[in-house]
């Protein structure tokens, strides 16, 4: 029996393309240990999924100048351009740097499901850091082994895995690097989920197939969105955009004080009470998207590309960014909302608000607490809006695209 060529069997495999990137310079060891880690990953994908056929690439990015700390979403931008460029469809960053944080004293890697990225920093994983007597040979071999892990656990993240608590799973959140050599493996259930995931990303990209040539860009967004429609859910899910208003704090003063100052003037109550419902709402909603719009374009969360190099994992990053500050801008105004209306009931008697309001339409004063509290809800996002534009970049772009703090 005649059995295929092993080039042949490779070529009928479906391909999933790794972009290794090393920023800035390094040292010796930490290049050893990263040539190291990406053998070692390359054995393990093939031998956990071997229905793929893996294709692991390594660039070095020395020209980065890098600080002694350095900005994740900074990285972020850079990797999304090269990935684009190379067309990989999984790209890790490498960095000595210290990562900034957000959320934890400090980090060893972060990911981004809006943009398929991660960031791994070998600047707190090398046993040197805690035992000045440690052998060249063994800090090379324990780098090597936790950068492996790191990159299964972000390939895991990327794929959709929640994290887990049991402490041989790739999905526990590590205390201390040193609980990265108890990370081994993957339950069935994870294991199917990013095999499932993978066929998804495997599939002919809509930029592959003729008929991507007769679309026109907007045509192009509906379909890779409508085909990435999972991917943009997983991006938003694990970017958690209903915890804004804690998040962006700026966002929440601004709004906050601008909707405290509004509720203590008559005029205010008296302005609001004459206007429908339905016409507030509709406000809201209007100023809504415009607010989303101008925060996206004045943070530079959207990416651009000429009409030759649209792609799919482009339609991916901007419809999850516009998503995620969309959403998180609802959930600040779903909340301004209910501490307007709250205020409005406990504070303000209904004699007050009759006095204040002297409408020649007669309403139930409930429905004026429903005018006020909309319409200062609106003014209120709007300055929000305006108070987000004024976040630093690197932060507000940490909040919407980094995932996860490893």
């Amino acid at each position: 029996m005649n059995r295929p060529s092993p080039d042949k069997f490779y070529s009928e495999r479906a391909p999933i393309e790794i972009g290794l990137v090393i920023i800035g310079r390094m040292d010796r060891i930490d290049k050893q240990a990263i040539q190291a880690a990406r053998e070692q990953l390359l054995v393990w994908l093939q031998s956990q999924f071997p229905q793929f056929a893996w294709r692991i690439s390594a660039v070095q990015r020395e020209e980065v100048p890098l600080s002694i700390r350095q900005e994740p979403s900074a990285l972020l931008r850079d990797g999304s351009d090269l990935r684009d460029a190379e067309g990989w469809d999984f790209a890790i960053l490498f960095t000595a740097a210290d990562l900034t944080c957000r959320y934890k004293p400090y980090s060893i890697a972060v990911t981004s499901s809006a943009l398929d990225l991660a960031v791994v920093s070998t600047n707190r994983i090398d046993p040197h850091a805690f035992d000045a007597e440690v052998d060249e040979r063994e800090r090379i071999h324990t780098v090597a082994q936790r950068l492996t892990t790191l990159c299964i656990r972000s390939l895991g993240h990327l794929n959709g895995l929640a994290t887990s608590g049991e402490e041989s799973n790739f999905m526990q959140i590590p205390s201390s690097p040193k609980d990265l050599s108890q990370m081994s493996e993957f339950g069935s259930d994870q294991h199917r989920a990013i095999e499932h995931n993978l066929h998804q990303i495997a599939d002919p990209r809509l930029e592959e197939t003729q008929a991507a040539t007769e679309l026109s860009p907007f045509r192009f967004y509906l379909q890779s969105a409508y085909i990435n429609r999972h991917e943009i859910f997983d991006a938003v899910r694990h970017a958690r955009p209903w915890e804004f208003p804690l998040r962006l704090l700026r966002l929440t003063a601004a709004a906050v004080s601008t909707t405290t100052l509004l509720m203590l003037t008559a005029e205010t109550w008296h302005l609001a009470s004459n206007q429908a419902i339905a016409k507030l709402a509709m406000l809201l909603g209007v100023v809504l998207v415009v607010t989303t719009a101008l925060v996206a374009v004045r943070q530079r969360l959207l990416i651009r590309r000429r009409r030759s190099l649209m792609r799919e994992q482009i339609v991916i990053t901007n419809c999850s960014a516009v998503a995620i500050v969309l959403i998180g801008l609802a959930t600040t105004a779903a909340a301004l909302l209910a501490l307007n209306l709250s205020a409005g009931f406990f504070l303000y008697a209904p004699d007050l608000v009759a006095s204040w309001v002297q409408s020649a339409v007669v309403e139930p004063v409930s429905t004026t607490y429903w005018q006020v509290s909309l319409f200062v809800t609106t003014l209120g996002l709007f300055i929000g809006a305006l108070g987000a534009t004024f976040e630093q970049q690197h932060h507000f772009r940490h909040v919407v695209f980094v995932d996860e703090e490893i």
